[in-house]
Order: C-alpha cells, then sequence, then structure tokens
C-alpha cells in the first residue's frame, strides 16, 4: 500500500514538471464552455419538448380511433321481386339496398 501512494505521489510531481500537460484553463475559456453547453441544453430542451408533444397528440388521435369491430355480418341475401316475362318469379338475388336485381331495377 505504501508502494502505491509513494508511485501515485512520484506520478502528481512528473506531471506537475511536465510541460506538455494541459494547461490550466482561464477563466474566460470555462465561461465559454458553459456558454456552449447552456445553448446545447437549451436545444436539447426544445426538441425533447417537441417530441413529446407528437407523442401526446398521437396519443390522443388513438384514443379517439374507433374501436375495430368485430367481424361485419354480410347483409342476407334477398330474393328479387321482379318476374320474367313468363310470369315467374326472378331467381336471382336483389342488389344491395334495393329490392331488384340488376336486370329489373332498370325496369322499376
Amino acid at each position: 500500500m505504501r508502494t502505491l501512494v509513494v508511485c501515485l505521489a512520484m506520478a502528481c510531481c512528473i506531471a506537475a514538471q511536465n510541460p506538455t500537460a494541459a494547461p490550466t484553463p482561464t477563466k474566460e475559456d470555462l465561461r465559454k464552455q458553459i456558454a456552449e453547453l447552456k445553448v446545447k441544453a437549451f436545444e436539447i430542451q426544445t426538441q425533447v419538448e417537441l417530441l413529446e408533444a407528437q407523442l401526446r397528440d398521437i396519443e390522443r388521435a388513438e384514443e379517439l380511433k374507433p374501436l375495430p369491430l368485430a367481424a361485419k355480418t354480410p347483409p342476407a341475401k334477398v330474393r328479387c321481386a321482379g318476374h320474367t316475362k313468363d310470369g315467374k318469379r326472378c331467381s336471382r338475388h336483389a342488389e344491395a339496398g334495393s329490392r331488384y336485381c340488376w336486370q329489373h331495377k332498370q325496369r322499376h
């Protein structure tokens, strides 16, 4: 343990005497770095707020979206109410929303 402490002390002395060691920043350098970091922090905070707003909009849209319905049952097929030339009831299915098939719909 004592050897470790001695080695650390020697390393600190050598670093202090080494002219290539990084110089201590000036107050102006520190102020400049602080100002730059504050600008970056503001930009990041603005981006976070925009992303949060987008997320809220998406969540609201999802809340308002109607729930998917179960499989819709197809409309019941209705027989055409028209009659053929020989007087028999038409055997076709009526079109959706109508009482007649495509051919008899034109006549009525």
